[in-house]
């Protein structure tokens, strides 16, 4: 029976394993998986719509209504989005502002007709009231998104110890082995043992009776030649 429990607590232990998310797929806080980039975007952005859409069509300039709404959807939007996708949610407050604002003060006749300075009046009142909260909420954002980048690794990765350790070893086994000296590498040849000779045996082999004995060899027969003499040629015969 306890062999069978360790059993399954061994298999839960990878099951839950198995489903945690990847670190790169979480939010900023918990465990639980963080939404995906598009999901991000649209977070900033339907809230930012209602809250332009509200302070234009009672004021023709964007309030507290947008300002409230735009950073509370830009927070949710660096906050929840995936460790992976990050980069969206921190450069999109801007954007969502030139989307909605513009739009808006357009299509709800916020833009009285008349001469080019009263347009762009209208257009660009809106745009000038909603620069500071687009400006604070970007620096918010941005240093929300580095906090995340910094904080939230890979909790499998090498620490610094390790990495110095493997370079090391690394150096270690490209370095050429240490050259031993002349003396040390040369092994002495072991001599062969000569066969001993037995007693009373001649040193050299007796010549036999009645063989003549050995020619000398005359002198300057060894190969040197005088100089300036020549071998004659023997004469070639014509074909």
């Amino acid at each position: 029976m306890s062999e069978l429990r360790e059993r399954s607590a061994a298999f839960d232990d990878d099951v839950e394993d198995y489903d945690a998310v990847p670190w790169n797929y979480r939010a900023a806080f918990g465990e639980f998986k963080g939404i995906p980039w598009w999901a991000a975007i649209l977070s900033a952005l339907v809230p930012a719509f209602i809250g332009a859409f509200i302070d234009i069509n009672s004021s023709k300039t964007v309030g507290w209504t947008f300002n409230a709404v735009f950073f509370v959807g830009a927070l949710a939007a660096i906050l929840l989005v995936q460790r992976r996708s990050l980069f969206a949610p921190m450069v999109q407050p801007p954007l969502v502002l030139a989307a909605t604002v513009p739009l808006l003060v357009l299509f709800t006749g916020g833009i009285q007709k008349g001469n080019l300075a009263s347009m762009a009046l209208g257009l660009g009142r809106p745009l000038i009231d909603s620069f500071p909260v687009m400006a604070v909420t970007t620096a918010v954002t941005v240093a929300l998104g580095i906090v995340r980048i910094f904080l939230q690794k890979d909790p499998n990765r090498p620490s610094k110890d390790e990495v110095r350790e493997a370079k090391a070893e690394l150096k270690s086994r490209g370095k050429p082995a240490a050259r031993k000296p002349a003396r040390e590498r040369e092994e002495p040849a072991e001599e062969r043992p000569r066969r001993p000779r037995p007693e009373g045996a001649p040193a050299r082999r007796p010549r036999p009776e009645g063989a003549p004995a050995r020619r000398p060899r005359p002198e300057g027969a060894r190969g040197e030649r005088p100089a300036g003499q020549r071998r004659p040629r023997p004469p070639r015969e014509d074909r």
